[in-house]
């Protein structure tokens, strides 16, 4: 791939999305020209749970988060999705309504490809099959350990686990330990952790205290002893 081709590649939507990986230059510049570009302000509302489904969205810019909102009106955060990647996959398959809400958390732009070319894409390639059915089993590996953590860890484990994954994704090496940025407001965080705002503090607070992390403002958190916020996890 020639230089003026990799610079345009990086407006190419689809160049972003593991499942597109085996397609070339001339074939990702056709799925760009079937897709439809939207921009969302932070907190819009892109589908409701149980709105009529029929695209793959892939994520350009921002962050959305996918959640279900309980009889009484809590809500429940199943994934953030970031630069990169997809979700709607599942309703390309078949007619079926949306089964979670999207949101975005700050403004968003978003790439929208129809079913039915999704669709003509998959027979005209079929290696994507492959690599749809990859992405859907690590979804559903994540989803079975998410489901578990909410059903058997206590709080405080499902607060380690989930800094212990932040800080294996894109943790940064600071000097009293491992810093993560968190770019969730405390409720956010307890909706994602099942749980409420007041003990995901009470929590944080008590991890302060025994010396295992330290903050940085709302947004930064330190973990100073690994190993001991590892521990929480498999004791």
């Amino acid at each position: 791939m020639n230089g003026k081709n990799v610079k345009e590649l990086e407006h190419i939507c689809a160049s972003t999305v593991p499942i597109f990986a085996a397609l070339n230059f001339e074939e990702l510049q056709k799925v760009n020209s079937l897709i439809q570009k939207k921009e969302y302000r932070k907190g819009t509302v892109l589908f409701m749970q149980g709105d009529p489904a029929g695209h793959l969205y892939i994520v350009r810019h921002g962050r959305v988060k996918l959640y279900e909102v309980s009889k009484d009106g809590r809500q429940q955060i199943v994934r953030i999705l970031e630069h990169g990647d997809f979700f709607g996959e599942l309703s390309l398959f078949k007619d079926e309504r949306q089964s979670l809400n999207a949101e975005a958390l700050e403004d968003t732009g978003l790439c929208l490809l129809p079913r039915e070319d999704f669709k003509n894409l998959i027979k005209q390639n079929p290696e994507m099959s492959l690599s749809i059915m990859q992405a859907m089993s690590e979804r559903l590996a994540f989803a079975e350990k998410f489901i578990g953590d909410l059903a058997l860890k206590s709080v405080e484990e499902r607060i380690a686990s989930w800094l212990l994954v932040l800080a294996e994704k894109e943790g940064v090496c600071a000097p009293q330990g491992i810093r993560v940025s968190i770019n969730l407001s405390r409720q956010e965080v307890a909706n994602l952790l099942g749980t409420t705002q007041e003990t995901v503090s009470r929590k944080l607070t008590g991890l302060q205290s025994e010396g295992i992390l330290s903050t940085q403002g709302q947004k930064n958190i330190i973990i100073l002893d690994k190993e001991r916020l590892a521990a929480l996890v498999n004791e």
